[in-house]
């Protein structure tokens, strides 16, 4: 079981898939990696990481996307 999630925008459901994530410090990029046969998703992607910019509770430190899983 891994914490990468399928999250459905019209349900608002959180599925797991087999995958996992892993921050690369030389190169400020994350790792992801996923394996969703119920969804044919098998990929993996670094993303460069930025900073988030407001820093408090409930806020992520990291933020990392591209325009593929914006789609997702």
């Amino acid at each position: 079981m891994s914490w990468v999630s399928h999250y459905d925008s019209s349900t608002k459901i959180k599925t797991p898939v087999q995958g996992f994530c892993a921050y690369l410090q030389e190169s400020h990029e994350i790792h992801l990696r996923i394996d969703d046969p119920v969804r044919a998703t098998k990929a993996c992607w670094d993303l460069p990481v930025r900073h988030c910019k407001n820093v408090g509770d409930k806020l992520p430190v990291l933020l990392a996307t591209n325009y593929d899983l914006v789609l997702a």
